[in-house]
């Protein structure tokens, strides 16, 4: 009976968190939560604030996000972030340093103390749900070997980010007046830092269990978010949130950067400066349903159309040289499979469809079913491009020609030279030119013709006149033979 009590309540609650509409006297306009795409910075507790999408940190709704502000424990955002991307595996037994226990007074903390070992991961939970300065420093001297160095790298990484209205001072965020950024600023890291999927898991967590040996006992110590939108018995339980980080100290006010995913629409909002630590919250909430009135679906079928200059195209070889286009074909693209299924996109915004294009790309293969040779007739089939997306999406698509592309024209056969005719010097004779008339130059070839005939001549003659002597000679000693005889 006890526990019908304790849902039965906690069902009223939220349904009073849910219909709760502030008041003129509460300094924020009157809103009507049923109509959630009509709201207006006026609406919003925070002095500044911002709404983005996940995915390309496009501004969807902004009051003051440029304006200097106090992030307190937000900043442990960009803490976390830089110990993810440090060389410490998350298995790593690590020991908590001496100075994890400098930190001001009335800091929150994990606790830990100087001397306790644990997994790195688990002073990340810890840390993280726990809103522990304890656990930033430390996480400061582990990675960097200082508080000093980490701080650096902090601002470092914040500007390679772009945010040129941010300076840390400390890990962990306890006020000072340089340590600053902006709803603007605080956007883009929390955008960054939830490309990490070991982030995503971190801040999404409601609650977690620390394993800490000290004095060589090991001990378990449950960690409980701060993060109320994350509590399911939580008044202000929301359903569809999945992080980030609250922040409170009294210059800030209260302040939360918050994330929340519903049906593939994915927003991050920053509040901060709020006068009640509730109004954070309530800004919440409002921001994300607002935001989910952002999107608009956009089918994988025509995000692949649209790719197709990035894969649907290639050279053909041996193409008729006096191809138009030089033997690059364009293929046709019929989808076949699962081009139905729909990505959430940011109505209307180009940045958003480009984000989406280039998801398409990086998860695009394309498979080739006969050689790309010329000659290809139009809406012959030549292969099929695959997507695989990483939530699991998939959509297939048939590549067929667009055009015909013709074949390099076969070369004729090279034709034996026919020899040249010997020109006799009467067939070279030319005649005397006319009056008016230019003679013709006898060609090179001819003459050389020539020449050669005439030596070959002057040589028979020369054999012949030897030929002759030679018989003659015979003659006079077959006849000196014949005169001795007689005598």
């Amino acid at each position: 009976m006890t526990r019908l009590v304790r849902i039965l309540a906690a069902v009223f609650a939220l349904i009073l968190s849910l219909s709760y509409t502030p008041s003129l006297a509460d300094g924020v306009a009157p809103y009507d939560r049923s109509t959630p795409e009509q709201l207006t910075p006026e609406h919003l507790y925070a002095k500044s604030a911002l709404l983005v999408d996940e995915r390309t940190g496009e501004a969807l709704l902004s009051k003051n996000a440029r304006v200097r502000m106090f992030p307190a424990s937000t900043t442990k955002i960009m803490t976390l972030l830089l110990a993810l991307e440090s060389d410490i595996p998350l298995d790593a037994q690590v020991t908590i340093p001496a100075q994890a226990a400098d930190i001001p007074e009335g800091s929150s903390v994990i606790p830990v103390k100087p001397g306790d070992e644990m997994s790195f991961e688990d002073l990340l939970y810890g840390f993280m749900l726990s809103s522990g300065n304890d656990g930033a420093n430390a996480i400061a001297v582990l990675t960097d070997g200082g508080i000093e160095a980490f701080v650096s790298r902090m601002n470092a990484r914040a500007a390679q980010l772009g945010c040129d209205g941010t300076h840390f001072v400390n890990a962990h965020g306890y006020h000072d007046p340089g340590h600053y950024t902006t709803a603007r600023d605080l956007a883009v890291m929390a955008c960054e830092a939830m490309k990490n999927p070991v982030f995503r898991q971190i801040v999404a967590a409601p609650v977690y269990t620390m394993h800490i040996t000290r004095g060589g006992e090991t001990v378990e110590q449950q960690i409980v978010s701060r993060n109320s939108l994350l509590q399911s018995s939580e008044k202000y339980y929301y359903a569809d949130c999945t992080g980030i980080k609250t922040g409170h100290h009294h210059k800030a006010g209260w302040c939360f950067v918050g994330s929340a995913e519903r049906d593939g629409k994915r927003v991050v909002c920053v509040v901060l400066d709020c006068d009640k630590e509730n109004d954070k919250w309530y800004d919440a909430a409002k921001l994300f349903e607002y935001g989910f009135t952002c999107y608009a679906p956009v089918t994988l079928g025509e995000l692949l159309i649209k790719a197709r200059d990035s894969y649907a195209v290639a050279p053909i070889d041996d193409a008729d040289p006096a191809d138009p286009e030089g033997g690059r074909l364009q293929m046709d693209v019929t989808v076949t499979q699962g081009g139905d299924q729909a990505l959430q996109l940011v109505a209307g915004s180009q940045a958003a469809l480009s984000e989406a294009l280039e998801r398409v790309s990086q998860g695009l293969s394309v498979r080739w079913d006969r050689a790309l040779t010329a000659p290809v007739a139009r809406g012959e089939h030549m292969g099929s491009v695959e997507v695989q997306l990483e939530d699991g999406m998939r959509v297939v698509a048939e590549l067929t020609a667009a055009r015909d592309v013709a074949a390099r024209p076969i070369s004729e056969p090279t034709q034996t030279p026919t020899p040249a005719p010997v020109i006799t010097e009467a067939a070279t004779a030319q005649p005397e030119s006319g009056p008016g008339e230019t003679r013709k130059r006898e060609q090179p070839g001819g003459m050389l013709l020539i020449a050669a005939v005439a030596l070959l001549a002057l040589l028979a003659a020369a054999c012949a006149l030897l030929a002759m002597k030679l018989r003659g000679g015979r003659r006079r000693r077959r006849s000196r033979r014949r005169s001795r005889r007689r005598s």
